[in-house]
């Protein structure tokens, strides 16, 4: 039994026959696709007790308004990966239009909802909600930072917004969403690996980025969303607003890397991700930076130390 599933089945019912329920196998799934007559696509739940992955993939015909009341309290948020969200909450008598990419923040229960979809644009999303035993275990590790804040301050809104923050995340967030649904146990085990390196990637980025300095969390920045481009200490520190030396001498005392080594480490990231969704060699190795294959072979071997 899921209260996570249960609640995703009392609001479908309550929106009509917009969604048709697809058979599952697996304990604690729930999948369903778009009635042909309205669109295509689907959304579906894996519940893994301490941790609830939601995912959804449509495209729509015509504009659909949705009006549900959702009676689970939960703590969770949502990445629009494609399409805009028109999201109306009658509760706190807030709308909120909110354009992808972005991550929405959760909290409460957020009572009756409209939701108003655009037609003929695809929309994406990912969904991770937890309880109250998982939030404890997050902000324990993680401590203070913007996103634990929102969830422990009781001041702060039900619902609110905010970027995500470097492509190494929304990277994880479309691998997780282009996964098959699950087959069996060790697709289970994927899935759910999956999803919490997605939750630890915002968390830990988050973390780290409220104690760094401004002209650090910029570089950071820089290097986390231009790293296919050819990056020089001197274009770095002049966009960072600081010079040359202080840049490589902050940069090392607060990272533990040179800029070079913190580059380097981003792009195998990034063509780990690539490769295990089958890019090939050339591909990979243009979409991270390198002009040339066999050095940007040269390097993942001697980063990972296997060869390919």
């Amino acid at each position: 039994m899921s209260i996570y599933i249960d609640s995703h089945k009392s609001v479908l019912e309550q929106v009509g026959n917009i969604f048709l329920d697809a058979h599952s196998q697996l304990p604690n799934h729930q999948l369903n696709h778009f009635n042909p007559s309205d669109g295509e696509g689907y959304s579906e739940l894996y519940d893994f007790g301490k941790l609830c992955v939601g995912k959804g993939k449509y495209w729509l015909t015509q504009p659909l308004t949705m009006s549900a009341e959702a009676s689970l309290h939960s703590f969770g948020l949502t990445l629009l990966l494609s399409g805009t969200h028109h999201i109306q909450n009658h509760k706190n008598k807030m709308e909120y239009e909110i354009h992808s990419p972005m991550i929405i923040l959760r909290k409460g229960n957020l009572g009756l909802q409209t939701i108003y979809l655009q037609p003929q644009k695809m929309m994406s999303l990912i969904s991770l909600d937890f309880n109250e035993t998982m939030l404890k275990m997050i902000t324990s590790n993680i401590g203070d930072c913007d996103v634990t804040r929102f969830f422990l301050d009781p001041s702060s809104p039900t619902i609110q917004t905010c970027n995500i923050p470097n492509k190494d995340i929304l990277h994880q967030a479309h691998y997780l969403l282009n996964l098959a649904p699950a087959q069996s146990s060790i697709d289970l085990l994927h899935l759910e690996g999956a999803a919490l390196e997605l939750l630890s990637l915002i968390l830990h980025k988050n973390a780290k980025e409220n104690s760094l300095p401004f002209a650090i969390q910029k570089s950071i920045f820089i290097l986390e969303n231009q790293f296919d481009k050819k990056i020089t200490i001197r274009t770095l520190a002049k966009q960072a607003g600081i010079n040359e030396c202080d840049l490589k001498r902050l940069f090392k005392q607060y990272t533990g890397q040179t800029i070079g080594h913190f580059l380097r480490d981003v792009r195998m990231k990034h063509a780990q991700l690539l490769l295990k969704e089958g890019v090939s060699l050339d591909n990979v190795a243009n979409q991270i930076g390198y002009s040339s294959t066999q050095y940007f072979k040269q390097v993942f071997e001697q980063h990972f130390g296997y060869h390919f």
